[in-house]
């Protein structure tokens, strides 16, 4: 990995540049907050190794211009604190970093932060292989570097209820048939639209994630369901579309009928409210969620407009 360390100590900093090279990495050094934001830049490092303590500009300045940056706004962050107390890595994290060391530090301990946070990328970089959406990890990582910046934004938790059902009923082909089908859905929805800043994650089985500007979310959630509502069709028969339901048969064997599948929309923003960090968000849209139940077979959802969680 390209690994760019930001630290005034410079014994220190020359310790581990010798450390991360022995390991294989491609490493540059700066000695001053000054120029950091540039050195990162013109190096585009996977990961920054960031001393919150500079002279001229702090690490929090710095984490938040890299967060600020369309082109390395994706890189990863480690703080490095000497202050060690809860509200400092707690400001830390919510200026965009991935994650801290205390100071003092042994390198193995730094080998082992390196080492989660190349994890981390490959995981953020995965996509799903019926979907090609990324995972829970690339979405909660691009909500945080959201708030990060001060952006006005909103999280869509899609579930495609009677998808269980459909799944026994037709199998795995029926399973990747109506996963790419909702996939394909919500990229049309996004390009009709014209939402060009829209980021879809695939959190497993028939649960998605959708993140955009505030704005757009209540038009993007209408668009949505109407247009799935209107094809879904297409992976009935005429005979069970007309009918509103499917027959499957449960775990005891017995044969039951199973409504149409349909799409449950929660929406939480933070128009109204602060989010420190997306866990906080996915805490409140668990709750949300719930609240968008399809009736007769018709999608819906729910727009959260609490000013506070209760």
């Amino acid at each position: 990995m390209r690994i760019l360390v930001v630290d005034d100590d410079l014994d220190l900093a020359e310790l581990i540049k010798t450390k991360l090279q022995s390991e294989g990495h491609q490493v540059d050094v700066i000695n001053t907050g000054e120029g950091a934001f540039e050195k990162a830049k013109s190096f585009k490092p996977d990961v920054v190794l960031l001393d919150i303590m500079l002279p001229g500009v702090t690490g929090y300045q710095i984490c938040r211009k890299i967060r600020r940056d369309p082109e390395i706004y994706k890189t990863a962050i480690l703080i490095l604190t000497a202050l060690g107390e809860e509200p400092e890595v707690l400001h830390g994290l919510e200026q965009g970093a991935d994650d801290y060391l205390v100071k003092p530090f042994k390198l193995e301990r730094l080998m082992d932060k390196i080492s989660s946070l190349g994890v981390l990328i490959a995981s953020v970089n995965s996509r799903n292989q019926i979907t090609n959406f990324p995972g829970t990890d690339a979405i909660k990582r691009e909500i945080n570097h959201k708030l990060a910046r001060g952006e006005q934004i909103a999280v869509i938790y899609v579930n495609m209820t009677g998808f269980k059902p459909y799944c026994v009923s037709r199998g795995p082909e029926g399973q990747k048939r109506a996963l790419t089908f909702l996939a394909e859905i919500m990229v049309e929805v996004k390009r009709t639209l014209g939402i060009y800043e829209c980021f879809m994650a695939h959190m497993g089985g028939e649960h998605f994630v959708i993140l955009l500007n505030a704005s757009d979310a209540e038009k993007f959630c209408e668009a949505l369901i109407t247009s799935f509502d209107q094809k879904k069709k297409e992976l009935y028969t005429s005979q069970e579309y007309e009918h509103g339901y499917i027959l499957a048969v449960d775990r005891n064997g017995a044969e039951i009928k199973c409504p149409l599948m349909a799409l449950s929309l929660g929406v939480v923003h933070n128009q109204f409210r602060p989010f420190r960090n997306a866990k906080k968000m996915f805490e409140v849209l668990a709750q949300v969620r719930q609240k968008a139940q399809p009736v007769n077979g018709k999608s819906v959802y729910f727009i959260d407009r609490r000013h506070t969680d209760r």
